[in-house]
């Protein structure tokens, strides 16, 4: 079912484009062009609703492969912190109760180990 995405989500998803972090935007230059062999979104907007819960929320993804439904988050030092890290769990539920796939990278593999890092994508 198709909506219309609420400004403040596009207002959000914008910002967070223009303002990636270092890993990020190392990642976005690899997997940007369809460079995986499939599209790839940074910083989409995903809605979500789960009956068992009653939510109906976006989420804003860092990259997302619509073809595969895969979401692929990197996560710095702020992802560690308590609240973070259980916001971040409460929107993995959701995302995969909606049949998504998430895989997560932190900063430093990403900035380490970036050919492993996109191997991992292509080979989900």
């Amino acid at each position: 079912m198709w909506r219309a995405i609420p400004d403040i989500i596009k207002i959000a998803a914008r910002n967070l484009r223009k303002n990636m972090t270092d890993s990020e935007e190392l990642l976005w230059d690899r997997l940007k062009s369809k460079k995986t062999g499939y599209r790839v979104i940074r910083q989409s907007p995903i809605y979500v609703f789960t009956e068992d819960l009653w939510l109906d929320r976006y989420i804003i993804a860092d990259f997302y492969c619509p073809e595969k439904k895969l979401i692929i988050e990197i996560d710095g030092i702020i992802h560690s912190l308590k609240d973070i890290y259980l916001l971040d769990r409460e929107k993995e539920k959701l995302l995969t109760q909606a049949w998504y796939f998430i895989i997560r990278f932190d900063n430093r593999e990403v900035q380490t180990n970036i050919d492993g890092v996109l191997n991992t994508i292509k080979n989900y």
